[in-house]
């Protein structure tokens, strides 16, 4: 079984499932983390208290080898500033974990070959400090950077420590949102809402009978096993697979109501992929046990969900003030949280016709200055 879920437990529980001699185990590896084997698992402590304000650190890596794709990608509450990216290349998993300087406990199990005895190499990662350790197909490498940011690869397969490094050497920040897409049409019985794993990176939607999720990410998207359909999806070319529906998923019964509830499974889910040409962006769309004429008019339904504008850079100071700039967008979800640089104008035409005209930094933001 794939190794996709790195267990997490607050300090004040980890006291009580671990013993003594698994916090003594060596003195701190990094200045405000530690990160040791112990007892077949590699641990990881933060001495820093975060400030009110830490978020979850938003890296990933750049690169990653030919066949690898994209799992799942999630980011914990504002309490745990942490962002996880998983992998996966058949049975082989890449697990990514990158956390904010705060006080934190981890563990992830990697084997009983591993202890503090392991061996363990010191290399470097970005031009900072590291620590790699390999027993058989399960390899680890953590460091921090000068802020402080824990950064954790773990990997069950056959990439080499020289892949890995090149790996974690490709690891950037991820400092663009994603435009936001969603769903125009969905099956009226499945009460569809949204919630957000990694926001502005990849979208799980869906509530109700029919289980539908929707999400999307820069990166390829892990596919089923076996044989698509090839169909085309926004006259793009697009793969799909069809749940078995004689197939039965897993059946619940809720202990308050009585009622039972079928919970899909691998063999139940229709799954379609696609790529946009244009932006590179990988799409995804489950459902339980749909048809492919359902799957199709979802994908086709997929739309921004509010106007992208692009607004130049501000004038320079030579210019003429009353010179005006202007465009318009038509987007029946456009938001007046834009604004546009002094000096230009841009409109926006809603769906029922009405005008409105973007405003200018200094009316949003009257006595401020233009952010450099």
């Amino acid at each position: 079984m794939k190794k996709r879920i790195i267990s997490l437990m607050l300090a004040t529980f980890s006291a009580l499932a671990l013993c003594t001699s698994a916090f003594a185990a060596e003195a701190k590896t990094f200045t405000r983390w530690n990160v040791y084997m112990e007892n077949g698992a590699i641990f990881g402590s933060g001495s820093t208290v975060a400030d009110a304000g830490t978020t979850a650190p938003a890296y990933r890596p750049a690169w990653l080898p030919e066949s690898w794709t994209l799992d799942s990608a999630s980011v914990m509450g504002k309490a745990f500033p942490v962002t996880d990216w998983v992998y996966s290349n058949g049975e082989e998993s890449l697990s990514f974990r990158c956390c904010a300087p705060f006080t934190f406990f981890f563990s992830h199990w990697m084997g009983e070959d591993f202890s503090v005895t392991t061996p363990k190499k010191s290399v470097k990662i970005q031009g900072h400090p590291a620590i790699f350790w390999q027993v058989k197909q399960e390899s680890a490498l953590a460091w921090e950077d000068s802020q402080g940011k824990l950064f954790l690869l773990l990997h069950t397969g056959s990439l080499t420590q020289a892949e890995l490094e090149k790996i974690a050497n490709s690891i950037v920040e991820l400092t663009e949102p994603m435009p936001e897409y969603h769903l125009g049409w969905a099956p009226e019985q499945s009460g569809m809402s949204t919630c957000i794993a990694m926001p502005g990176y990849m979208r799980d939607a869906g509530k109700g009978p029919d289980y539908i999720r929707f999400f999307y990410a820069t990166q390829p998207l892990t596919a089923p096993k076996g044989t698509p359909e090839a169909v085309t999806v926004q006259g793009a070319q697009a793969q799909l697979w069809l749940g078995d529906p004689n197939a039965t998923g897993v059946v619940v019964t809720s202990a308050i109501s009585g009622e039972t509830a079928e919970i899909p499974t691998s063999d139940t889910w229709s799954t379609l992929i696609w790529t946009d040409p244009k932006t590179g962006i990988c799409f995804c769309i489950q459902g339980h046990k749909l048809a492919k004429e359902t799957m199709l008019r979802m994908a086709e339904s997929v739309a921004l969900s509010k106007a992208e504008l692009t607004v130049a850079q501000p004038m320079a100071a030579s210019t003429p003030a009353s010179t005006t700039h202007t465009t318009s967008v038509t987007d029946p979800n456009a938001s007046r949280k834009n604004w546009v640089a002094d000096g230009w104008k841009i409109t926006i035409t809603h769906a029922d016709g009405t005008v409105e005209r973007v405003p200018n930094f200094s009316e949003f933001f009257p006595g401020q200055e233009l952010p450099v």
